[in-house]
């Protein structure tokens, strides 16, 4: 884990609540572009550490600077 070699093929997303940051997850492009417009959460599998879901306030569509 940690930081891509290759950081232009990721979206860097910063996680957390309220005002309070847990870090960066790296989601490659082609994955992200992949959502439907409609999608507020985002399940992902990280191998020998499990399942996460991403939850987003707005439909991913509203995200500004991620498209």
């Amino acid at each position: 884990m940690g930081r891509p070699e290759n950081p232009d093929g990721y979206l860097a997303i910063q996680v957390g609540e309220f005002a309070r940051r847990y870090g960066t997850i790296y989601v490659p492009w082609e994955m992200w572009n992949s959502l439907r417009p409609a999608s507020q959460e985002f399940v992902f599998y990280i191998e020998d550490y499990g399942r996460f879901r991403l939850e987003f306030d707005v439909p991913v569509r509203y995200l500004h600077g991620l498209q």
